[in-house]
């Protein structure tokens, strides 16, 4: 029985250790977000600090067509599988198409409605990267050529005068940060921390170039802080609001999560909405950045953006079978869409050959090419 004791007592201390090291390396107040909430989920806006997206005051409702389309069937490996069966047995939240403006599909699970937002995750960027689109054309930021530095001067001695906004938004900056759920990496940190300013001040570029294309939510955080910085007294959301969501006449309220009470918005990954607000900025993507007679952005920033970032020899080998062919300004590029991808899978797929967009927002990815599922789904429709 004391060996048994002591046994206890050393896992007792080595889980102590462990944690205490845990602790040390993404910071306390992390580890308790952690112990306390779990992994993340698309409901973490009901959990963590945020600010509230009103609706708009000027609400512009979908025309519902007069001929609402059937679902389709479409092929899982090589199987017929009817678009219904898929959204039920692959968590699904909300799934829409709006097709010239109009919207002809819509689902949503029996316990979600319209009207109820969840967490897009890293669809996040891709709005951000039309935020930030709007921020240069109103002058607060000068181009994407511009260094880091210019905008956060206390990087400049860590190498980020040589990187540009641009390398951000293509995640291209060799910005020495790994994207996994590793508990002691800097990934969890940054989706935990309530002191996130001091993190991302802290990043660090890796001593060799990247050799190909290397996905990381860091240049996003990144730029994050870079437009926080421009916009002065206001806030990322309160510009949101004001810049695309009232413009956009979102319906229903959203939410976008930040490190603390009044702290700064975790940009990559947190903002909440409804599938029918979020289509909104796939419409406005389709029509050039014009929003019923309303320039909200210039066409000449989502004509960069939908760019391909990587040459061929840059493009990881490991995408050589999925649909996704390069990445643009915090973009999915597909051979005729654009797509915003988000944990458990959540997608924004924006069409311009079919003026088409598709919107997929689920509890989990559900095991599935979603990518490929809503291509079929734009064929058949149309």
């Amino acid at each position: 029985m004391r060996k048994v004791g002591r046994l206890l007592v050393g896992l007792v201390g080595l889980a102590a250790v462990a944690l205490a090291g845990w602790s040390i390396s993404i910071g306390p107040a992390a580890v308790w977000r952690v112990l306390t909430h779990g992994t993340t989920t698309v409901w973490d806006h009901l959990e963590y600090p945020g600010r509230e997206l009103r609706p708009s005051p000027y609400p512009d409702p979908w025309l519902v067509s007069a001929e609402p389309r059937q679902p389709p069937d479409v092929l899982v490996e090589g199987v017929a599988v009817p678009l219904v069966s898929l959204l039920t047995d692959r968590d699904t939240l909300a799934f829409l198409v709006i097709d010239g403006g109009e919207l002809v599909y819509e689902w949503y699970a029996p316990d979600h409605g319209a009207d109820e937002p969840s967490m897009v995750f890293s669809v996040t960027k891709s709005i951000f990267s039309l935020l930030l689109g709007a921020a240069i054309n109103d002058g607060l930021i000068g181009s994407v050529d511009d260094a880091v530095s210019v905008y956060l001067p206390e990087l400049a001695d860590s190498g980020f005068d040589t990187v540009t906004l641009e390398d951000l938004l293509r995640m291209d900056s060799n910005m020495d940060y790994v994207e996994d759920d590793n508990p002691f990496g800097i990934h969890v940190e940054f989706n935990y921390t309530p002191r996130l300013t001091a993190g991302i001040l802290a990043l660090q570029l890796r001593d060799e170039p990247d050799p190909e294309f290397r996905y990381k939510s860091g240049d996003n955080a990144l730029l994050g802080l870079i437009l926080d910085r421009a916009l002065g007294d206001e806030t990322i959301t309160g510009y949101l609001q004001e810049r695309l969501w009232n413009p956009l006449g979102a319906e229903n309220s959203g939410m976008w999560s930040t490190d603390h009470d009044r702290g700064l918005e975790r940009t990559w990954c947190c903002l909440a909405t409804t599938a029918r607000d979020l289509a909104r900025f796939g419409h406005l993507i389709l029509r050039e950045g014009d929003w019923r007679g309303q320039q909200l952005l210039p066409a000449s920033w989502l004509e960069a953006s939908f760019e391909p970032g990587f040459s061929a020899d840059r493009w990881p080998s490991d995408y050589d079978s999925s649909p996704l062919v390069n990445y643009g300004y915090e973009w999915w590029l597909t051979e005729d869409a654009r797509v915003a991808i988000g944990k458990g899978g959540q997608y924004l797929y924006v069409d311009p050959v079919r003026d088409m967009v598709i919107v997929r927002l689920g509890e989990t990815q559900g095991d599935l090419g979603w990518v490929d599922v809503l291509r079929q789904v734009a064929e058949a429709t149309k």
